[in-house]
């Protein structure tokens, strides 16, 4: 009588053989060749036993109860990975007791998941060199007005543009949908003092009254871009009529993205603003003050070359001057001032790496006066070249900005007039320094024009810095300071200000706000009567609709 006794590994005829065939039978051809003739029977087919082309048994393509990568990110298809992976040997025993789900009717086959990161380098580069670095029109030497004292900090807003407002945020103001743009205007009345609005040498102090509107543009395109921002206001000085006087300023920036390499910048700006009595281009007494404006526009293409980043751009400025009425009434001719700007900029970046930009700028310009020679004789038009050599960057968001240096030249069409040469410092960079602070610097050298016998021009160089803190969500602190320097080329005039400022804005919905400032000015000129200080004080309620 044979043993029917048996040993571990050994399959006789039985209940275990039956049950063993009956599941190679539902599993399918792959699977019993996949034991062959040297399989031990009673082998545990969850083992991490291979089946051609690295299917594992009870795992096959169709198997729709493994759905989803397995541990570690590995592909279960891929025989190399899943052999030498630990985290995947061993773990492949859950298609035992379901015999034939590989081979079920209907099963799609599984796919590699789809790669979820983007190209290393072709994203990141493509986007910092689309957008470039935008540059603020009054650090541009073009066509400017007269520096006839310090920038008004009550009046004026930040040269350098605020952060982002969060719509998140409970009191940042939603704007107004008008179709794909949004308009952010505001309203914002104050009242205070003022300790020297004539901005001269005699002090008379007055009540302030200020009036001011603004509105920003955004859009929301799925490509091109358009934004902008607009200002004008109104002092008011009750007990000194001769000293009321407008200022604005704005500008629209269009931006065509005509391909993935090219895009095509416009550009519209004005700004308008008043002459003081004291300047040294004005010192008369006048009735008002007399009106200065100028507007201008530049176009612009840039073509991108894998890595290096060309611009060409065209500029047009046009400056005026309103006629000043002196005390006894008659009037002091100033069109001899009107001049036109045209110029030709050329740019040349290339990005090292994605954030980090260097590049060297030259801009060609001309400027033609309305009259050839002004009430004292001279030919004031004149020809001017800037070269400035720098780099745009951005560092892990919190530190961005543009910095430059070069050297400029003017020439005058009258040899009388001295050429204005000299360096230039130019920059704008903006500092995240925590989540609730943020600093922003900024620099500026540019030629500006003058009416002051023998003056062929006004080298003039500022700084500007911009601290904001925010106390609470609903309660900002703002200091500003603003250094300037004047020097009247061809003479003995010169003048070194500065101007400090402080702000608190409380808002107390989306809508509505409260807005408390002080700003300190003060300019000594070595020209006789044209110094001054002067301390201005305000509180208003300022409305976002």
């Amino acid at each position: 009588m044979a043993d029917e006794r048996r040993t571990s590994g050994q399959a006789g005829p039985g209940i275990p053989a039956l049950m063993l065939a009956a599941s190679l039978l539902g599993a399918g051809p792959v699977a019993a060749q996949g034991l062959g003739p040297n399989a031990a029977p009673g082998q545990d087919l969850g083992q991490g036993m291979n089946l051609g082309q690295g299917t594992s048994l009870g795992q096959g393509p169709g198997d729709p109860f493994l759905a989803g990568p397995l541990p570690g990110g590995q592909d279960p298809g891929t025989f190399a990975l899943r052999a030498t992976n630990p985290a995947l040997q061993g773990g492949l025993a859950r298609g035992v007791g379901r015999p034939g789900a590989g081979a079920r009717s209907g099963a799609r086959p599984r796919t590699l998941p789809q790669r979820r990161t983007r190209p290393p380098t072709t994203a990141i580069t493509r986007q910092t060199t689309q957008q470039g670095t935008a540059e603020d029109a009054r650090l541009r030497p073009t066509v400017q007005i007269p520096v006839s004292g310090l920038p008004d900090l009550a009046g004026a807003v930040p040269l350098l543009r605020r952060r982002t407002l969060d719509p998140l945020d409970p009191y940042g103001p939603l704007g107004i949908r008008v179709g794909s743009l949004t308009l952010f205007p505001a309203l914002q009345q104050s009242v205070g003092y003022d300790s020297n609005p004539d901005r001269s040498i005699y002090r008379r102090g007055s009540m302030a009254l200020r009036s001011q509107g603004e509105l920003r543009v955004e859009s929301d395109w799925s490509s091109h871009s358009l934004t902008g921002e607009a200002r004008f206001g109104y002092f008011n000085y009750p007990d000194n009529r001769n000293a009321n006087r407008p200022d604005g300023d704005g500008a629209m920036r269009l931006r065509l993205d005509v391909a993935r390499d090219t895009k095509v910048d416009v550009e519209g700006r004005y700004a308008i603003s008043t002459q003081r009595a004291g300047s040294p281009d004005l010192n008369a007494q006048v009735r008002d003050r007399p009106l200065v404006a100028a507007y201008g526009g530049t176009v612009g293409v840039t073509q991108n070359f894998n890595r290096l980043q060309v611009t060409v751009a065209g500029l047009i400025d046009r400056q005026t001057f309103e006629n000043a009425q002196l005390a006894d009434g008659t009037f002091l001719r100033q069109d001899d001032r009107n001049a036109n700007q045209l110029g030709l900029r050329l740019r040349t970046g290339y990005e090292i790496r994605p954030g980090f930009t260097p590049f060297v700028d030259t801009l060609v310009d001309t400027r033609i006066h309305d009259f050839a020679v002004d009430q004292s004789g001279l030919r004031r038009d004149s020809d001017g070249v800037t070269v400035r050599a720098g780099s745009s960057f951005e560092f892990s968001r919190l530190l961005a900005g543009e910095v430059s240096a070069g050297y400029l030249s003017r020439h005058y069409a009258d040899s009388r007039l001295r050429d204005v040469t000299g360096p230039v410092i130019d920059g704008s960079v903006t500092w995240a320094a925590t989540a609730l602070t943020s600093l922003r610097v900024g620099a500026s050298t540019g030629v500006l024009e003058t009416i002051v016998p023998g003056a062929s021009g006004i080298l003039t160089r500022t700084a500007v810095a911009e601290i904001t803190h925010d106390l609470r969500r609903n309660l900002r602190l703002t200091l500003t300071g603003t250094l300037i320097s004047n020097d009247y080329q061809g003479t003995s005039i010169r003048e070194q200000g500065y101007s400090a400022g402080v702000r608190l804005d409380y808002r107390l919905n989306r809508w509505l706000g409260i807005r408390a400032s002080y700003a300190r000015e003060l300019l000594r000129s070595t020209a006789i009567g044209s110094s001054y200080h002067s301390d201005t004080y305000l509180v208003g309620v300022r409305v976002n609709p």
